[in-house]
């Protein structure tokens, strides 16, 4: 192990052996029955779908055929997140979510209440939300109409030359609306299901932990040259750890990574969750548990441990808990004192159909969300936050403006990312390559491959994607 100029610390411990075989591997129940923990750790509820090894054709990330089906069948249909309840904090105030080919108008109407309607204009179709405003109604820039925040037709320039115009056939067409966790969510679909039935377990898992009473810290917009789905399927797993971010793996546990899926809310929830502070089996020869809880320490910028702490891995994840809660109480005024181990450092992600990545539990506070970039199958956006939870004063800080990584930009040149902008280039690295290697691959070898149990959570995605696109395979 050495310090370096900076204060950080390293260790070099080389990259596991190609195709390692892992004998009886460390399983995160009983990483965290080691814990030791009393009180209910709610994450170990089990997932009871499995879904059967098969195979998934390359095309469906490239082909432009796919994008009229997605748009007909996935973004026209499904409930998905145009921004968080905290992105409008005033009445009047309203933003643009644009989906391939559509746009809507989300704005806040009330203490709350939100409001979307399809962003067009009845008279010449002008999008009537070009960016994030706020007023008292809603103006079209072109011609001057106005509508209610109601989206009722209010007043006509020159109306005598509209007399064939009412309100009631002009007025804004209005779409489903819902919030959960202080995200705001819109479907299209005048007969879509309530919210809650595509949420399923969510409403449970998250119910001690509600992410409404968390803020936007960082909101980074990442634009990435590959397809959405394939974006978003990279941090469906935690099997790429052990190559792409290597680095890690004396804090993190990814061969212990525990997948669960569950039938309930339709079959669109799933879950991923890898040990924070366990130090993965590949490496752990090489590593100790104390020079793994320094990397950790360093890294999430808690205090260095004492000689003594840190000597077992069961006290290196207590040692790394107890700091991450003197941390947050410190910032925040909240008390952690009831919350386990597992709640303060292992990284729990959500995944709900189509596209939304909620994060559990302090390890890695995250919130991605991923989405197609116009209609071009080759491109897509990454949407990242990190969501701290609110001060016990109750006053949450404004949410920052975003921080843009722009096609083939280095998110770590930007010095406001800090460790997160290297973590980023690592999956674009991969991202970008993994598009070029669809279009590379030979037919007969033009299907994904994927392992029986760490990339379930793909195979799960597709299943969905098939039934709703009416794919026959």
């Amino acid at each position: 192990m050495a310090n370096t100029a900076d204060g950080s610390y390293w260790i070099n411990y080389g990259k596991a052996e190609p195709g390692s075989k892992l004998i009886d591997p460390p399983t995160l129940d009983k990483i965290v029955a080691a814990d030791g923990e009393t009180r209910d750790v709610p994450f170990l509820t089990p997932g009871d779908l499995h879904p059967e090894p098969r195979l998934i054709p390359y095309d469906r990330y490239f082909d432009p055929k796919y994008v009229a089906l997605e748009v007909e069948h996935i973004w026209d249909k499904e409930w998905q997140i145009a921004c968080r309840e905290e992105d409008l904090p005033n009445i009047g105030d309203r933003l643009s979510y644009d989906i391939v080919n559509k746009s809507y108008l989300v704005v806040r109407t009330g203490e709350n209440q939100f409001r979307a309607f399809h962003n067009s204009c009845p008279h010449r179709a002008r999008k009537l939300c070009d960016h994030k405003g706020s007023g008292t109604g809603i103006q079209c820039g072109f011609h001057g109409w106005m509508f209610g925040l109601d989206g009722k037709l209010e007043w006509v320039p020159f109306e005598q030359e509209f007399p064939h115009v009412t309100a009631k056939d002009s007025s804004l067409k209005e779409i489903k609306v819902e919030s959960w966790g202080g995200n705001v969510f819109i479907n299209p679909d005048p007969n879509a299901a309530p919210l809650k039935e595509a949420l399923g377990p969510l409403l449970s898992h998250f119910e001690k932990w509600p992410q409404e009473e968390r803020y936007t810290a960082m909101r980074v917009l990442v634009k990435v040259r590959c397809n959405w789905k394939a974006a978003q399927e990279a941090f469906m797993e935690g099997y790429h750890v052990v190559e792409t971010h290597a680095d890690g793996m004396p804090m993190f546990g990814s061969v212990a990574t525990r997948i669960d899926i569950w039938s309930e809310g339709k079959g669109y929830v799933s879950r991923l969750c890898t040990p924070g502070m366990t130090t993965d089996p590949y490496v752990s020869h090489k590593v100790s548990p104390h020079q793994g809880l320094i990397l950790y320490c360093n890294a999430q910028e808690l205090p260095l441990p004492p000689d003594d702490r840190g000597q077992t891995p069961e006290d290196a994840r207590k040692y790394a808990a107890q700091a991450k809660r003197d941390q947050l109480q410190k910032l925040t005024g909240r008390d952690y004192s009831n919350e386990t181990v597992s709640y303060m450092i292992d990284m729990a992600k959500y995944f709900m159909f189509p596209n939304h990545h909620p994060w559990w539990g302090e390890g890695l506070p995250w919130w991605y969300n991923f989405k197609p970039l116009g209609d071009d199958p080759n491109h897509s956006e990454m949407e990242i936050r990190i969501l701290l939870p609110i001060p016990a004063d109750g006053k949450r800080p404004p949410v920052p403006e975003p921080i843009r990584v722009d096609f083939d930009e280095k998110a770590a040149d930007n010095p406001a990312l800090g460790a997160t902008g290297h973590i980023i280039d690592q999956d674009l690295a991969n991202m970008n390559a993994v598009q070029l290697g669809f279009k590379a691959a030979p037919p007969e070898q033009a299907f994904l491959t994927t392992s029986v149990y760490q990339e379930a959570k793909i195979r799960r995605f597709h299943e969905i994607y098939d039934a709703k696109l009416g794919l026959n395979l």
